[in-house]
């Protein structure tokens, strides 16, 4: 997973056909359509990436 936009795993449910209703919580406190410690720590991993300096917070 690179962007948000894809998949974390063969779990994840958001696709063009099934968005997620809730893709920018998804984003930032996800994934939302399961548990799974690793994907969350995949989408930390893009929020540090983007987050160009201090000031970034997500609320």
């Amino acid at each position: 997973m690179e962007k948000f936009i894809d998949h974390c795993c063969e779990k994840c449910t958001h696709t063009k056909e099934t968005p997620c209703k809730d893709f920018i919580r998804c984003c930032v406190e996800g994934p939302i359509c399961h548990e799974d410690p690793a994907c969350v720590a995949k989408r930390k991993a893009i929020i540090e990436k983007v987050a160009i300096n201090d000031q970034f917070v997500i609320c």
